[in-house]
């Protein structure tokens, strides 16, 4: 853009404005008692408009809507008045003044279109109508089926992994598994191959390809292919329980796609159901394969029958238990429409236009202290960064607080051991010599349809000894 020269003519834009504005105006005392109308079509004029009328006119009782303009004669004005208990007056005429009959029409018109306006501030206010939710199967099958179905996925992986011409099959086989009510199919068919890792690879790489790349069979025979991202959102709560589920977070799609240069005509859809580690880890994500074909349709997807969670959340909210959660929020885009490079660059603009919307939709729906949000990434990529920081952050707080007490590092030493109930490891920090632990941190496992312990354990070690911290590992022993 370039300044205009200060004898420039300025030229009108060729998009004529509403033909009724509404709004209100200030003077020396502050905000006027009355709000007003500019009629911006011919004829043009402004006047004020106010609520809780009830002058008396011919039409004041009846149930349809009945209006008259009437001529003060003391103010020598005239006033518009309507059923609907709204005086329109003052009126100022930029031109020609119209008749009676056709001024009226034009008030009428107004007061339709100033109750549309109401009706949209009410609805907005409310919040987005309720949609359907919808959940995933969870019938696990009969033990011989089910036996019956890990043995077949057991050996289309290790037929995939000797012959390519399996592995066109193999996805769809892998999909159908995920799809099903029974997750320990997948799971004990991954847990069966660990001597055989080249087809485990495979198995548990298609499994994740199918929840990160999914493709939804619409009604009229019409394939959609997305990509699922996600929000990472960390926040604390001084209440016990979380909740799930935030209608409000569907205002986060334009917004979000606008920030992020998503395509105009590409499809970005925000799922107003947040999901916690302890959600993920319940069925090892599995669930989320149901998630596009559930969003696609218009529906919210429910990983937890509603009424209960919500009855279980009630409870809780009542109780004193200070905690500080990793949770996520998922989002639907078209294949190819947000190239990863391309949402790493724009991802602090994307942060600050949705960071007031998500704090907004989750107020309203749940009482939380501190929030923080990260940048949008592939799915996969969201989870192992989320609890990446989250980890650091819960044990980086810990240290903090016991160096302040003993006076330093130098003579700390961390002990875990792997919790199989949190899906995570407990390390304890005690000074050196000293069976007394000081405090305990948790440092979870990155929640997916395999979760990999070894690579926790790899990354809690690297953590330690950039803090110079010795770390040691106790091995439960079960007799």
């Amino acid at each position: 853009m370039t300044p205009h020269p200060r004898n420039a003519h300025i030229k009108g834009e060729p998009q004529l404005p509403n033909r009724f504005i509404f709004g209100d105006a200030v003077d020396e005392s502050g905000l006027e008692a009355t709000e007003y109308l500019v009629h911006t079509a011919a004829p043009a004029f402004v006047c004020r408009l106010v609520g809780n009328d009830f002058t008396d006119f011919a039409g004041r009782d009846e149930d349809e809507f009945a209006s008259a303009l009437l001529f003060d004669v003391d103010g020598n004005r005239s006033i518009y008045v309507c059923n609907r208990g709204l005086r329109l007056f003052d009126f100022n005429f930029s031109g020609e003044p119209p008749t009676a009959a056709r001024l009226q029409a034009i008030c009428d018109e107004a007061i339709a279109c100033y109750q549309r306006l109401h009706e949209a501030y009410a609805e907005r206010e409310v919040g987005p109508k309720a949609r359907e939710m919808r959940q995933g199967p969870t019938e696990p099958l009969p033990p011989a089926e089910r036996s019956r179905a890990i043995r077949t996925l057991r050996d289309a992986a290790r037929a995939a992994a000797q012959d390519p011409i399996h592995r066109a099959g193999f996805a769809a086989q892998v999909q159908q598994a995920l799809m099903g009510g029974d997750q320990a199919v997948f799971t004990e068919a991954q847990l069966s191959l660990l001597g055989e890792p080249v087809a485990r690879a495979l198995l548990v790489n298609s499994a994740r390809d199918a929840i990160a790349f999914p493709e939804v069979v619409r009604a009229d025979g019409s394939v959609m292919s997305f990509e699922l991202w996600a929000l990472p959102f960390a926040f604390s709560r001084a209440q016990g329980g979380v909740w799930w589920h935030f209608p409000l977070l569907e205002r986060l799609e334009t917004p979000l796609a606008d920030a992020l240069d998503v395509p105009e005509k590409a499809i970005l859809w925000i799922s107003p159901t947040l999901f916690t580690v302890d959600m993920l880890n319940e069925r090892a994500c599995q669930n989320l394969m149901h998630l596009a074909g559930v969003m696609d349709a218009g529906c919210d997807f429910a990983p937890l029958d509603p009424e209960s969670s919500r009855a279980t959340y009630e409870a809780a909210r009542k109780t004193q238990d200070p905690q500080l959660v990793i949770s996520w929020l998922p989002f639907l885009v078209e294949r190819g429409a947000l190239p990863v490079e391309q949402a790493r660059q724009l991802s602090r603009k994307a942060l600050d236009a949705v960071m007031p919307l998500v704090q907004q939709a989750i107020g309203a729906e749940m009482e939380y202290g501190e929030a923080e949000l990260f940048a949008p990434l592939p799915w996969w990529e969201s989870l192992q960064a989320g609890v990446r920081a989250w980890n650091r952050k819960r044990l980086g707080l810990t240290v903090a607080l016991i160096a302040t007490r003993v006076g330093g590092l130098q003579d700390l030493e961390a002990v875990a051991e792997y919790q199989p109930e949190m899906q995570g490891y407990e390390v304890g920090l005690k000074l050196r010599g000293s069976e007394e632990l000081l405090a305990r941190s948790p440092w979870l496992v990155v929640p997916d349809v395999a979760p990999d312990k070894d690579a926790t354990w790899q990354d809690l070690c690297d953590c330690l000894r950039e803090a110079d911290i010795p770390l040691s590992e106790t091995i439960v022993k079960l007799h």
